[in-house]
């Protein structure tokens, strides 16, 4: 994406200009809605207002962004596919629960929006002007959501900003602020990017790179990010695995891993600033009754005490019905405009977030926290959904990891479905989305730039 040779292209037409400020204005709706609420004090659904922007402009894109290659079109329509058999597996999981459809509707918005978004990105047939712009915006509102982090913490912890009784290190969520899971959505687009510059940038020079890295790291520390260094570990171990039969790259890997690990094991033994990650290095939490395995499966028992027949095993209880990010705070929080349209709920998502407020380790880390994720998709959506869901995500993997950092990532936050609501996260989904088809029109680019040779 950062490489400065770039191929001839032809002058885009209109309808392509018009699409490239259709795709900046709904990412910037998800990636500044947050903040913009909290400085304007505007209504807060106006957050959401991306649920309806999204698939429109994907609507315009398709129709107006006629002049795709074979490649295009294929990875269009396998995308389509896969939100079709999604979103089918969601209307089941509805009827056969009897949730409402404004329950299966919004569900989908929530786990299929970043798929609406890269295919708005990836079906049109995108300009080298247009992807220098979209590649700028994308770079700056990272830059910005960096220094917004590093600004605050120094801020809220000197009672110079209200963070709405986060201190400053839950509260620096950059443009995410303020929310409750601000800091590591903040902290996971800093180092995502990062990554993924540090690996492919080869136009700027290494010590950019190396310092932009660092200042990923250091915002990881910073905000107090350590479910973020699980995931990523477990995401480098992973694609360890998946490349054990290319020998060269496994050893690349595990040397890095090496290093990377052994440079972390001394900060964390001889420098203060990472005395954190050591808070929870308790074994007696995770023994087999011990109180970290108690609190993560929480939800999980309390779904499967709601299971009546075998069919809950394939549909769930519905969307919206248990710890997805619906059912645990979206229908509470909107209770007032979803009650009279027929929104359904069950108990489940205002226990859960009950017992959290109550429970010491539940209250200590997100890295505990029983609503999350992959809980929330099997527990609405059943083992139908949930395999749609993977569906669609191996999909994903097999197109959009173009390389090793991207595919860190893609593992990662599916990692992190396991610690939090990050997979329905809109800000961050959508930041991912962006990413992803920038490197896949990026590579598509060189290639018809070599063909011309």
């Amino acid at each position: 994406m950062f490489n400065s040779a770039e191929p001839v292209s032809r002058k885009p037409k209109l309808t392509w200009a018009s699409n490239i400020n259709l795709i900046i204005l709904a990412f910037c709706l998800v990636f500044y809605g947050r903040i913009f609420i909290t400085l304007t004090s505007a209504p807060a659904i106006l957050i959401h207002a991306h649920f309806v922007v999204v698939p429109l402009i994907m609507g315009i894109a398709l129709a107006t962004a006629t002049a795709k290659n074979s490649q295009q079109s294929m990875l269009v329509h396998s995308l389509l596919g896969g939100m079709l058999i999604f979103l089918i597996a969601i209307l089941v999981s509805a009827i056969w629960n009897r949730a409402s459809f404004i329950n299966a509707i919004i569900s989908f918005m929530m786990l299929g929006e970043p798929m609406m978004f890269l295919v708005t990105i990836v079906c049109i047939p995108m300009s080298v002007k247009s992807f220098s712009r979209l590649k700028n915006w994308l770079m700056a509102s990272v830059g910005i959501n960096f220094l917004l982090a590093a600004v605050q913490k120094p801020l809220i912890d000197g009672g110079k900003i209200d963070a709405q009784g986060f201190d400053g290190t839950d509260g620096c969520g950059g443009v995410f602020f303020v929310s409750g899971a601000g800091n590591y959505v903040s902290a996971s687009v800093s180092l995502a990017f990062a990554l993924y510059f540090l690996a492919n940038g080869k136009n700027f020079p290494l010590w950019v790179r190396v310092t932009t890295m660092l200042a990923a790291s250091w915002q990881l520390l910073f905000s107090d990010s350590k479910q973020l260094i699980f995931a990523y570990f477990l995401a480098w171990i992973i694609l360890i695995i998946f490349n054990f039969k290319d020998v060269g790259k496994t050893i690349q890997l595990l040397l890095g891993i090496m290093i990377t690990g052994m440079i972390f094991f001394w900060c964390v033994q001889n420098l203060e600033a990472f005395n954190a990650f050591t808070a929870w290095a308790r074994p007696d939490l995770y023994g087999k009754n011990g109180d970290a395995w108690f609190t993560k499966l929480y939800s999980v028992k309390a779904i499967l005490a709601e299971f009546k027949s075998p069919a809950n095993w394939l549909f769930g209880l519905g969307p919206g019905h248990t710890v997805s990010r619906l059912g645990a705070w979206f229908l509470q929080d909107y209770s007032l405009i979803l009650k009279p349209l027929g929104a359904t709920t069950t108990s489940i998502g205002v226990q859960s977030r009950e017992f959290i407020d109550s429970f010491w380790l539940a209250t200590g880390s997100s890295l505990f926290s029983p609503i999350f994720g992959w809980a929330g998709i099997w527990g609405d959506l059943g083992l139908l959904g949930l395999g749609a869901y993977m569906y669609l995500a191996s999909l994903i993997w097999q197109y959009f990891g173009v390389d090793n950092s991207l595919k860190i990532t893609l593992l990662a936050t599916l990692v992190l479905g396991f610690v939090f609501t990050q997979l329905e996260e809109p800000g961050y989904m959508l930041f991912l989305s962006m990413l992803l088809g920038l490197a896949w029109h990026e590579k598509r680019l060189k290639f018809e730039q070599q063909a011309q040779v």
